[in-house]
């Protein structure tokens, strides 16, 4: 998820390879969790940490806004990597990030 969507394009098509890095505190059950998990938990503190003008940037809590400084405009689901092999996911032991 993300706000311009320029974090979220070079997974679809840019570079030659993809390396994605990320603590086990994204790991979570479906895909609908992931989603849960993007927007009640990463995007506020992302938000508060930017100092967006946006309801979760207040309270704390996804207000599903459509505010012109939502972070929460671009949202990717990859079911395949074209070509095989290109994006590499490295999953760390511990809570990294948001």
């Amino acid at each position: 998820m993300d706000g311009n969507g320029n974090r979220v394009a070079a997974i679809v098509f840019g570079p030659k390879y993809v390396i994605v890095v990320a603590g086990m505190n994204k790991v979570v059950r479906t895909a609908e969790d992931a989603l849960v998990r993007a927007r009640t938990v990463a995007a506020p503190f992302n938000q508060q940490r930017f100092k967006g003008k946006t309801p979760c940037t207040v309270t704390g809590v996804c207000g599903d806004c459509k505010s012109p400084d939502c972070i929460c405009n671009q949202i990717l689901t990859t079911r395949n990597c074209r070509p095989a092999g290109r994006i590499k996911v490295i999953l760390v032991g511990e809570s990294l990030g948001y």
